[in-house]
């Protein structure tokens, strides 16, 4: 008998998008800078990991400018993440959720939130964007 075990990991979020609509009311705020949270999904949203990796691994997003119609954008710093109740981090190029060594063990399963948080000088508009999640070796 033989068993031949690839590496391997795997990296899954529980929503697909993440969307702050202001226009239910919410806008504007009783002062800047304000902090608004998801009206889509409401709540954190889970992110779940596994990996059989030898030695270190990281989970990264990076994150790109939010773009409007005529070019106008929101800066990715805008968007603010915390991992497990932990502090808030504002988005960056790449940042770094989550470490760890070895094998995982099974799935873990962390809890994500996003906040969007808004200056007072941003211009008026339905601005898109994404995120790209990633899992690997250190």
């Amino acid at each position: 008998m033989g068993v031949n075990l690839p590496e391997g990991s795997a990296l899954t979020l529980s929503a697909e998008e993440v969307v702050f609509d202001l226009a239910q009311g919410a806008y504007p705020p009783p002062s800047f800078p304000y902090a608004y949270a998801p009206t889509s999904p409401r709540g954190p949203l889970t992110l779940s990991v596994f990996s059989n990796l030898e030695g270190g691994w990281a989970v990264e997003v990076l994150a790109e400018p939010l773009i409007a119609e005529g070019g106008k954008l929101l800066s990715p710093s805008q968007l603010e993440v915390r991992v497990d109740g932990g502090p808030w981090m504002p988005l960056g190029p790449r940042t770094v959720l989550l470490t760890g060594s070895g094998p995982s063990g099974g799935y873990r399963r962390h809890l994500l939130e996003f906040r969007l948080v808004l200056t007072g000088q941003e211009a008026p508009g339905l601005y898109r964007g994404s995120l790209v999640f990633t899992l690997s070796r250190l």
